[in-house]
């Protein structure tokens, strides 16, 4: 806590606290705004549209523990939050619980124990939050209106623009370019040390009036950044409250405007015809001489001269800003023209007069996250592609956890530490699917314990389609490939739009049909759903006919049994669904078995055969018709003023109504003289439309029969698979429920269980048919 202490104290300490930052004379001015600002206070739309778009997962304050849900949940909270907001804007002055904070750190690199090594994030209380947002949409706004910040240059923190995609892709380009026509080229990357944590703050109050701030927003600022204070916590101790008195703070949302606003002045000076000369030129006009993301800036140039004369500009903006290089993390790179080919070289440039580290022949350099190289390979992104697969999904496959949570932790967590690489570098579709989606799939099958003969076309569907919903990386790659063109299409640079169509060709137009990153998703979707059906017969049977008789309005109930159930029987459910359970047909299939027979009826052992359709094991699809049908029974026997009778022992039974000729599973009359005959099924999914019509027919004449003697007589075609899925006749049994007034949850929590004792005594039925000959491995139980 001392060591850290005495850091952060240091690190936010005034350094010439009295120090003037007037505006140069090489700064060209900026003329009067034709739009003035807007100094009316915040609307409660304005406070609304801030908190609706403030992210849900953003950690609060400690100090308060407030979290922005609150206000996203409760109008009353908002209305009051917006009357303190406009009473401190009008007043300009910031109040005192308001300017203190915790800052939490971040570790980038290197020895924990060396403060430095971490990135500190500050957690401001949420009207701050909210205040400082106001304050940046109104200030942004002026700016724009009146094109007082340059966005062909700096992108970073700019609505709407993707600017580290924009300056990659260009990037890329440029480089690509220069070696193809064998032209000269030289980059240089810059490293600014503490760049938002050295910003003066009297360097804002110029940089404020240089862009025609009114004086009223300059005392709000002027207040917030006076006697502002911070904590630093960790998980073992905080430490007393330190002054700010130096740079913006990370996690403010205004600090991102003052800091560009603070660069702009230098963007002002190099966007000039006499340093924009200095760039290197894709076509005749508009030469690119400068990348700005927030505070990581790259050079460009044809020239080394003409790359060191703004290496200089640079430098001496740096000594009056108060901004310190490190010239050590700087790098340069150089392409230039050798006999009949382009050969990479090794620049020889200067800052501060310390020559600037170069990038070695065949080395690369990493510009916002993409690796650049003379020959443009991506191994790099590759390898660590790779490597990151192969670690994180050995780490997940190591937790003991259920397969449902494995599978959320790759879709959450893994897919998401692959979506950079996928964005910014040019691998192909082809190698991410051979390379990294055969790394996954093969982890997926171990989790679901599905064999390699198994299809894994039903686990990506949707989960009201009876999948899993998982996507595979090769559809996160396109989808981010889609996100990448379509930043580069509707930027509002026109350099930009014409890179985009320069690179509309045969390898990218296969992203550019794509209008979003759903559509990418359900044309994958659509794709396996159309090889279940016309391809994978076998392996689709329970999709084709599901979908075709199922009760869809029931299939989120489905899924959310399925996740609640223990492992063995989850991944039962999984391969059941498509058809690769240890069946004797399959067995043979694999050569595991010598025979594909049933070895008690000798008929072909298929999954129908096992789990509905054995004549030899007909007690045991009865025990769990009547599971189903007890649980039924005790729920119904909550309906007042009715007469229950059910075909199981320990009820009274329906022959009393029916006589002997028929004996339907359940009847209910009421009180009102209805009567409800329900008849049971819980079969095969190809055979619920066939047991549907058949107890239709069957139990037609006791439905006229007893009209003679009830008001009404009501037929519940309960039909009910193996796997527990309702078929569409199952919507009159809903009705019935309705009916007896149960509420939606209740109808809900009756559905869940009748589902979940369906696929546990399938599950135990087909065990026990198999526990004398299956390998334990092959079933997992």
């Amino acid at each position: 806590m001392t060591q850290c202490l005495s850091h952060f104290t240091k690190t936010l300490a005034a350094i010439h606290p009295n120090k003037l930052f007037n505006i140069p004379s090489w700064i060209p001015a900026l003329s009067d705004p034709e739009v003035q600002f807007d100094l009316h206070p915040p609307s409660y739309q304005q406070v609304k549209i801030i908190i609706r778009r403030t992210k849900a997962s953003g950690s609060p304050c400690p100090l308060d523990q407030l979290s922005i849900i609150c206000f996203k949940r409760c109008p009353f909270l908002r209305t009051y939050l917006t009357d303190l907001i406009r009473a401190v804007w009008l007043s300009g002055t910031i109040p005192s619980e308001w300017k203190k904070a915790c800052t939490i750190l971040i570790h980038k690199k290197g020895d924990t124990n060396t403060p430095s090594n971490f990135r500190p994030i500050t957690l401001e209380t949420i009207p701050l939050k909210v205040f400082t947002s106001c304050l940046r949409n109104a200030m942004y706004s002026f700016l724009t209106v009146n094109n007082f910040i340059e966005h062909n240059i700096q992108k970073g923190f700019t609505p709407n623009m993707s600017g580290n995609l924009e300056n990659t892709a260009q990037m890329a380009n440029i480089i690509n370019k220069a070696r193809i026509k064998q032209r000269s080229l030289v980059i240089t990357l810059l490293d600014l040390k503490n760049a938002f944590g050295e910003v003066h703050h009297n360097l804002i109050t110029s940089v404020l009036d240089y862009h025609h701030i009114p004086e009223h927003v300059k005392l709000i600022i002027k207040s917030l950044y006076t006697d502002f204070k911070t904590s630093i916590i960790t998980s073992e101790f905080r430490t007393p409250f330190i002054p700010v008195r130096r740079g913006v703070l990370q996690g403010d949302c205004l600090s991102p405007l003052l800091f560009n606003m603070c660069f702009n002045t230098f963007i002002q000076h190099i966007k000039t015809d006499k340093y924009r000369q200095f760039g290197f030129s894709l076509q005749f006009l508009n030469p690119i001489h400068w990348f700005q993301f927030a505070d990581d800036a790259a050079v460009i140039s044809s020239q080394e001269s003409e790359n060191q004369h703004l290496l200089n500009r640079f430098s001496i903006w740096c000594q009056w800003s108060n901004m310190i290089i490190r010239v050590d993390k700087c790098s340069t790179f150089g392409i230039k023209k050798a006999l009949t080919k382009s050969i990479q070289y090794l620049p020889k440039l200067l800052i501060n007069k310390q020559l600037i580290p170069k990038i070695n022949i065949g080395e690369a350099f990493q510009y916002l996250g993409r690796y650049f190289s003379f020959n443009m390979s991506d191994e790099h992104h590759k390898s660590e592609l790779i490597s990151l697969v192969e670690e994180l999904m050995a780490d997940i496959d190591s937790k003991p956890l259920h397969p449902k949570n494995k599978i959320l932790l790759y879709s959450r967590y893994l897919l998401s530490k692959l979506s950079w690489h996928f964005t910014v570098s040019s691998v192909s579709k082809t190698w991410v699917t051979e390379n990294i989606d055969s790394k996954v799939n093969s982890y997926i099958r171990k989790w679901l314990d599905i064999p390699i003969s198994g299809t894994l076309s039903t686990v990506f569907l949707t989960r009201n389609k009876f999948g899993l919903s998982i996507c595979p990386p090769s559809v996160k790659f396109i989808q981010c490939q889609t996100v990448l063109r379509k930043a580069l299409k509707t930027s509002p640079n026109e350099a930009i739009n014409d890179l985009w169509k320069a690179t509309s060709n045969s390898k990218n137009i296969q992203y550019d049909v794509y209008n979003s990153t759903k559509q990418v998703l359900k044309d994958f979707r659509s794709g396996q759903e159309d090889k279940l059906h016309t391809q994978l017969t076998c392996q689709g049977s329970f999709f084709t006919n599901i979908t075709k008789f199922s009760l869809s309005q029931l299939t989120k109930i489905w899924s959310a049994c399925q996740s609640n159930l223990p492992k063995n029987i989850f991944n039962f459910t999984v391969r059941y669904i498509n058809n690769s359970l240890p069946t004797r047909q399959n067995l043979a299939r694999w050569g595991l078995s010598p025979t594909s027979d049933c070895s008690r009826c000798l008929a072909p052992e298929t999954l129908l055969h096992v789990v509905a359709g054995c004549q030899s094991y007909l007690e045991r699809f009865t025990w769990r018709h009547d599971s189903v049908l007890n649980f039924l029974a005790t729920s119904l026997q909550t309906v007042s003023g009715s007469h229950l009778y059910v075909d199981l022992p320990g009820y009274k039974s329906p022959s009393i109504i029916t006589g002997d000729t028929y004996r339907p599973d359940l009847l209910l009359s009421t009180s009102t003289g209805t009567l409800y005959i329900v008849e049971l099924t819980v079969g095969f999914e190809s055979n619920l439309q066939k047991n549907v019509e058949r107890k239709k027919s069957k139990y037609k004449e006791l439905i006229r029969e007893q009209n003679e003697h009830f008001n009404s007589v009501k037929f519940v075609n309960l039909s009910i698979s193996s796997l527990g899925v309702f078929s569409k006749e199952c919507s009159t049994f809903i009705e019935m429920l309705n009916d007896f007034g149960f509420q939606k949850q209740h109808q809900n929590y009756c559905i869940r269980r009748m589902t979940t004792i369906a696929i546990r005594t399938t599950y135990y039925i087909f065990c026990c048919r198999n526990k004398e000959w299956m390998n334990p491995e092959l079933l997992s139980v």
